[in-house]
């Protein structure tokens, strides 16, 4: 991972203020709207619709000889078990077994060779064919680097021209639980690329000033215009 602090890059990622950069590669955008394993998710991996794909039925039909050669060749799909995962939304043991047999028996009747195809996928994802991570970044990074508090990746991602919600769904998709926008902008601020206090340093300040936001006071005097209630907007920042 390269992050790119010149100081021109360190001003505009600032100024974006958590927002994608307009002016990003469309192949940023391409990464982020394009296909991904799953059925229903994103876009499908083969054809326009997921409504084209094939039953579970009619997979062994000859006229879909095709359309099994080019999932099992794309670049997600390792095997069956995602290829089924890509045809079917069903998560039930008994049903995913279903699928997994009339698969492999449909693989057969075309005479497809399911290692030979499933491998050339596997070959393409890791030159940046895959998922999504995988092809912003145009390679796969150690996966003890794919955290959510690595400060480089998430930098990385966002001078990229992500938004910090794009950053966070990203990351989602590879950690365990939810990456919330908030800890992706508190990152961004610990590493300079945005400004403002995190959420961290404002509970500091405000436990520091003894429960009151930027010395907010009362002021109670008569003639007062304030209500009594004055506030230092910085910390709001």
């Amino acid at each position: 991972m390269t992050v790119d602090i010149h100081p021109d890059t360190v001003e505009e990622a600032r100024d974006r203020g958590g927002d994608a950069d307009a002016d990003r590669p469309e192949a940023i955008s391409e990464a982020l709207e394009g296909a991904e394993l799953g059925y229903g998710v994103g876009e499908p991996l083969v054809g326009d619709a997921y409504a084209d794909y094939p039953s579970r039925e009619q997979l062994s039909n000859p006229d879909r000889g095709e359309f099994l050669r080019d999932l099992l060749a794309h670049p997600q799909v390792d095997g069956l078990d995602s290829a089924v995962e890509e045809l079917t939304g069903a998560n039930d043991t008994a049903t995913l077994g279903d699928w997994l047999g009339t698969l492999e028996a449909a693989a057969d009747a075309h005479g497809l060779d399911v290692d030979t195809l499933t491998a050339k996928g596997e070959d393409e994802r890791e030159q940046g064919g895959g998922d999504r991570l995988t092809s912003l970044l145009g390679y796969r990074p150690p996966e003890d680097m794919v955290r959510p508090d690595n400060p480089v990746l998430v930098a990385e991602l966002y001078l990229l021209g992500l938004s910090v919600e794009e950053v966070a769904d990203t990351l989602t998709k590879e950690v365990e639980g939810d990456v919330r926008p908030a800890h992706v902008r508190d990152t961004l601020k610990t590493v300079g690329l945005l400004e403002g206090r995190t959420r961290e340093e404002q509970q500091e300040a405000f436990a520091e000033k003894d429960g009151r936001i930027g010395g907010t006071t009362f002021d109670r005097s008569e003639g007062s215009d304030s209500d009594g209630l004055t506030v230092n907007a910085e910390d709001f920042a």
